[in-house]
């Protein structure tokens, strides 16, 4: 799969992460409807949603693909952890779902074990959506 064209083609792309003790955050972005869900595990009254505006849309087609998000979820999925990610002495986990424009899906998760790149994808996100995307 040709990477430039896996990130064209993203419809929805949901981003998770949560602690041991079951708080944490959800963002969604669904590019079809130019909206971003937000769901906030330590305080549900700061659950949203808004716009995806050109401007956000801009910075997540430029810095999405330098991330290389979908390059390290393949690895993850292969077991190559040690390559792309580095441990965590805490029990967090993460999870990363691609609904791409024809319907197929590609799930990639973690505990304990981070990207090496996790730091662009979080900037992403904090970016586009105003928001903290760090554990407690």
């Amino acid at each position: 799969m040709d990477s430039d064209y896996s990130y064209d083609s993203i419809a929805i792309l949901e981003v998770e992460i949560s602690s041991f003790s079951g708080g944490g955050y959800k963002v969604k972005y669904d590019f079809n409807r130019n909206m971003i869900t937000w769901n906030d595990g330590y305080m549900w009254n700061n659950n949203f949603c808004k716009s995806l505006t050109q401007t956000k849309l801009g910075i997540i087609r430029d810095r999405l693909p330098k991330s290389g998000m979908i390059e390290w979820m393949k690895a993850y999925n292969r077991g190559e952890t040690e390559e792309y990610g580095n441990p965590t002495a805490n029990p967090m986990y993460w999870k990363i779902t691609v609904i791409y424009e024809n319907g197929e899906s590609f799930v990639s998760s973690h505990t304990k074990h981070f990207p090496k790149n996790w730091n662009k994808l979080k900037s992403i996100i904090e970016d586009t959506t105003e928001c903290s995307f760090r554990l407690r």
